[in-house]
């Protein structure tokens, strides 16, 4: 009786309580408790059937496995160029139903591109600087577009984005299929990190050019020596959507 009228006072006020559900006893991955409850943000403003989740930089998958929380009949779609993530990767698309590796980079169209790794991979991106050329290799580019037709997959899409600065590319790579796409998720900066990579709110205007508008923002970082903003996770749905009619705060 107690957990009724708990789950009901939480529903009055647009919460709800969820018991949570490991995907396997055997998995072990690196949950980001602000990105999960920003997913949780877009499930519960309606977000609920979606065909196939696209996680690009997916390092070692541990985005995509938190998704599945929510979207768990989703197909997913993971880019990953690095050579040392190929094992965990291939590992884990194996171990998951309708978990699809791509080994190459994303971009506006099938090519190669100078990549630069970083010594904890995670800094990892298409290189611009040649001072850094003791640590650039040469990966295979491929468009989203093109790879969700080979794999025969449909929208509705979720397409995250942990790309360091070539995000333009990869949208303009997804031209055919971003009629069908309910949600981008983008790290963005503020500061230019790379050449040609848009500032916060220059992805703003470029993604309204596509027709999307910032809904929410998540993991906010500022730089340790002055405090400055330095990055964030930006999520970004159609701007004809219903809700956007409401310039209400309550």
């Amino acid at each position: 009786m107690l957990k009724k009228i708990v789950k009901s006072i939480l529903n009055l006020v647009g919460l709800e309580v969820r018991y949570k559900q490991p995907l396997s006893a055997n998995i072990a991955y690196f949950r980001n408790e602000q990105m999960i409850e920003g997913l949780q943000r877009s499930k519960r403003r309606g977000l609920v059937h979606v065909s196939t989740i696209i996680d690009v930089g997916a390092a070692a998958g541990s985005w995509s496995l938190s998704a599945k929380e929510f979207w768990p009949s989703s197909s997913y779609v993971l880019f990953e160029p690095l050579i040392e993530r190929k094992a965990e990767l291939e590992k884990l698309c194996n171990d998951q139903k309708d978990f699809y590796f791509i080994p190459a980079a994303a971009g506006k169209e099938n090519s190669e591109v100078n990549f630069y790794v970083s010594n904890d991979l995670d800094g990892s991106g298409i290189a611009d600087e040649v001072e850094q050329a003791s640590n650039i290799r040469t990966v295979e580019v491929k468009s989203i577009q093109e790879e969700i037709s080979q794999l025969n997959l449909t929208g509705p899409f979720i397409i995250k984005l942990d790309t360091h600065g070539f995000e333009v590319p990869i949208i303009e790579g997804c031209a055919r299929i971003i009629k069908d796409v309910s949600l981008f998720i983008i790290e963005c900066y503020g500061f230019q990190i790379a050449k040609d990579s848009l500032l916060f709110w220059e992805m703003c205007q470029f993604m309204d050019t596509r027709g999307f508008r910032l809904i929410d923002i998540i993991d906010v970082t500022h730089r340790p020596k002055d405090s400055a903003f330095w990055q964030c996770d930006a999520f970004f749905v159609p701007k004809d959507l219903q809700f956007f009619k409401n310039n209400t705060f309550l």
